[in-house]
């Protein structure tokens, strides 16, 4: 471009009528919009919380009808309901943690409306507990007889994290204003212990019973949120983004492991555990442009 205006100057001076040289003064091309269409790999990191809620209660056999013997018991009867009732506990609970991971998409950009779909993988350290003791109290059912006392541990670890997802916006340019939304799949270690103490009395019900119980599981559930991306060069953009993940509720059942004589270990008495998870994401990444 320098050479050819050289060259334009050359012939007006050689002509002598600067107007010629004016009428041909070249214009600078405006520079061309980003364009958003393409396929892109990144990376991204950020922070993870939750609020998770515990449902903790007794479960099979510990449902059938009462009978001679207290539960658990060789004729695996059950308890009265109001027992059951007062046994049976919920927590709601916040954790936090962070989360590291990478993506891949692709854009199609139709004016200034931007289409698109993602895929992302995430490590976390997001984990939440319970762990709550209970002192002795009469079965409400019969109260001849007392509750041993117990504790309750309950927790729940988001090991990973996966997402597809939709994108749709708006872009200004080298800026991409979105809404997102679609599936997760989360990868969810849960475990649970309720135990009563071993007192040896004659009236303690539960005395001494053990209940144990931990599963992993991957749990599909639904995830919305924002975000705002910015191409800070050719092929380079940085985005942060808010997330809303709804992985509903999963199911423990924690079998009776051990009891004090004279309770049996009848098969079938389990204390049940039900977890709803709820997370939040906000984070920040950058992406490198295929194309």
């Amino acid at each position: 471009m320098r050479t050819m205006a050289l060259g334009i100057a050359a012939v007006a001076t050689l002509a002598g009528t600067p107007a010629l040289a004016a009428d041909m003064a070249l214009k600078a091309p405006s520079a061309a919009a980003y364009d958003w269409t393409g396929c892109y790999i990144g990376a991204n990191t950020g922070w993870i919380g939750s609020q998770d809620h515990y449902a903790l209660a007794p479960s099979g056999n510990y449902l059938n009808p009462p009978g001679i013997d207290a539960p658990p018991n060789f004729f695996r009867t059950g308890d009265f309901a109001s027992n059951i009732a007062a046994l049976s506990n919920s927590y709601t609970r916040d954790g936090s943690g962070a989360l590291i991971g990478e993506q891949a998409g692709c854009n199609k950009q139709a004016g200034q409306y931007v289409f698109g779909a993602e895929f992302d993988a995430q490590w976390t350290s997001l984990k939440n507990s319970v762990n709550t003791s209970y002192a002795a109290f009469p079965d409400p059912g019969n109260p001849t007889f007392t509750n041993s006392p117990h504790t309750e541990q309950a927790s729940s670890r988001l090991e990973g994290l996966l997402t597809f997802r939709g994108r749709a916006g708006y872009a200004w340019d080298r800026l991409f204003l979105y809404v997102t939304g679609g599936l997760a799949v989360g990868e969810i270690k849960s475990q649970t212990n309720v135990t009563f103490a071993a007192t040896g009395a004659l009236t303690a019900t539960y005395d001494g019973a053990v209940h144990v119980g931990s599963t992993t599981t991957d749990r599909a559930g639904w995830v919305v949120g924002s975000g705002a991306e910015y191409a800070f060069a050719p092929h380079w953009s940085a985005k942060a983004e808010l997330l809303y993940i709804d992985f509903g509720t999963l199911s423990l059942n924690s079998p009776l492991i051990a009891a004090t004589a004279p309770f049996a270990l009848g098969a079938g008495y389990n204390w049940s555990t039900k977890i709803r998870e709820r997370d939040g994401v906000a984070r920040v990444g950058v992406n490198y442009k295929l194309n």
